[in-house]
């Protein structure tokens, strides 16, 4: 069943930052959200990065620090995204090969949330607890 897991998370709210946002700004709302990443948009909502604690943190270990720096010397420009129509092995794949934690669902062109490496892998999990019980109801019924 390709894309369940994109399509229910593309129903959630996905938090966003301007590009003309500075990376204290971006520090504060990943915090206020609790949130690992965010999709990066230009001034006609179109994702052009995305900015993660990640970059956050390599540049803090920078020796020119500027919290009022703009993101987008920062923010990861190379986006791997995907659609509504990705398995959740091809979620985990991409995002196991690539080495990223969090991806952009995109599809036309338009953002429409985020999945994160968490959600995958408790989409996994709850897949398998429910493999689980159903096999020891089943074993049960034999008792």
């Amino acid at each position: 069943m390709a894309g369940v897991l994109v399509k229910s998370l593309s129903q959630r709210e996905c938090f966003t930052i301007e590009g003309s946002a500075t990376v204290l700004d971006a520090a504060n709302k990943l915090t206020k959200h609790n949130i690992g990443a965010m999709p990066v948009l230009d001034s006609k909502a179109d994702v052009i990065g995305i900015i993660s604690e990640r970059d956050i943190s390599r540049y803090l270990s920078s020796k020119s620090i500027k919290l009022d720096s703009s993101i987008t010397s920062i923010m990861s420009t190379n986006i791997i995204s995907c659609n509504l129509k990705i398995s959740v092995s091809e979620l985990m794949e991409t995002m196991t090969n690539k080495k990223i934690r969090h991806m952009p669902i995109i599809d036309k062109n338009k953002l429409l949330g985020i999945v994160s490496i968490g959600d995958v892998v408790n989409h996994i999990i709850h897949k398998y607890e429910a493999e689980n019980d159903a096999l020891r109801n089943y074993i049960n019924g034999f008792s």
